[in-house]
């Protein structure tokens, strides 16, 4: 299947009641899966600005099947939704057979794969991805772009349910842009090039430029307890489900992020605020990284021990190992 370039849906939601896509309590349904990390930056803004109760989720599952699995003429493998009380496992296309934990089926639409979303509103060709936040009432896309769905959330349902939380506060825009399109930009880079790299040549060279950039994450972190002002905004929601990946999948010779004392003290935070830990599922992480770099397979089959490793030492108080900033009140949301 050729996909066309179309532009990607990304409209907002706004407060007035004559906007194209009004704020209203249950109208919309975010689509995620918990491998993504695109996906899970939107997530991660539902649930940090209290608008679960505002906004159903489906949950894909982190293996793609072929989604026209009747078609010989049609190869494209995407997205499935499943629900767990009806099937504990699903077969991918790979062949191999997974559990299908913590997957929450489409109950607004009925479809089984997101390609179906989207050519529900336009059968053109494209790429069908997640995050997509839909309009159940006017059975439409309201946006599929990770950042837009954050701003809108963030933005759009201030009227409707009351939040300290401001991730793109106006005042700081130009310094979250900056942690985005730099040093956040760089990271995020680095770890998916490490992913398909082919050569051990290549695998140095991309481990050399991602600690490159870790330590000048860790020097800023030295000073700062969030990467921009003095509560959590959009570039760490962006940040930690990079960082979170990137624990959670170490070969032997990798520099671990241990080695930054500042940017493990800082992960450690944030994966305490419980919000944000809702969006972590080890297992469809580690099965992520399978789904996209195939040749990973037998590595991540020990996503167990790495789940052990990671989630307890994550879970534990920063105070354990010390302040990151000296003379800082320095504590955890529990």
């Amino acid at each position: 299947m050729e996909t066309s370039k179309l532009t990607p849906y990304d409209f907002k939601i706004e407060s007035t009641a004559d906007a194209q896509f009004p704020a209203e309590k249950g109208r919309y349904h975010l689509y995620v899966t918990y491998s993504c990390p695109f996906a899970c930056r939107a997530l991660s803004a539902r649930n940090l600005l209290g608008l679960e109760d505002v906004i159903s989720i489906s949950v894909a599952h982190p293996m793609f099947q072929k989604t026209k699995p009747n078609d010989a003429s049609d190869q494209h493998e995407g997205w499935v939704f499943v629900d767990p009380a009806k099937s504990s496992t699903m077969v991918a296309a790979n062949g191999e057979t997974y559990p299908t934990d913590d997957c929450v089926p489409d109950t607004v639409n009925h479809v089984t794969f997101v390609r179906d979303l989207f050519e529900k509103v336009d059968p053109t060709p494209r790429t069908f991805s997640v995050p997509v936040l839909w309009d159940k009432k006017k059975g439409t896309i309201v946006s599929e772009e990770s950042t837009g769905i954050l701003r809108t959330l963030d933005s759009g349902f201030r009227d409707l349910v009351s939040s300290d939380v401001h991730l793109y506060p106006e005042e700081l825009r130009a310094q979250i842009d900056a942690v985005n399109d730099g040093i956040g930009a760089e990271i995020s880079k680095y770890f998916y090039k490490k992913m398909f790299a082919r050569t051990p040549e290549e695998v140095a060279e991309i481990a050399t430029k991602t600690d490159e950039e870790l330590a000048k994450l860790d020097e800023l972190l030295a000073k700062k307890r969030f990467v921009v002002g003095n509560s959590v905004t959009e570039a760490d929601v962006r940040l930690f489900h990079t960082l979170i990946r990137l624990d959670s999948y170490q070969q032997k010779t990798d520099k671990h992020l241990t080695a930054y004392h500042n940017v493990e003290q800082y992960l450690r935070e944030l994966y305490q605020i419980p919000e944000l830990k809702r969006t972590v599922h080890w297992y469809h992480i580690n099965l992520g990284i399978v789904n996209k770099a195939p040749q990973l397979l037998q590595k991540v089959r020990l996503w167990t021990t790495t789940r052990r490793m990671t989630a307890p030492r994550l879970s534990k108080r920063s105070a354990e190992n010390g302040s990151r900033l000296s003379g800082s009140t320095w504590c955890c949301v529990l």
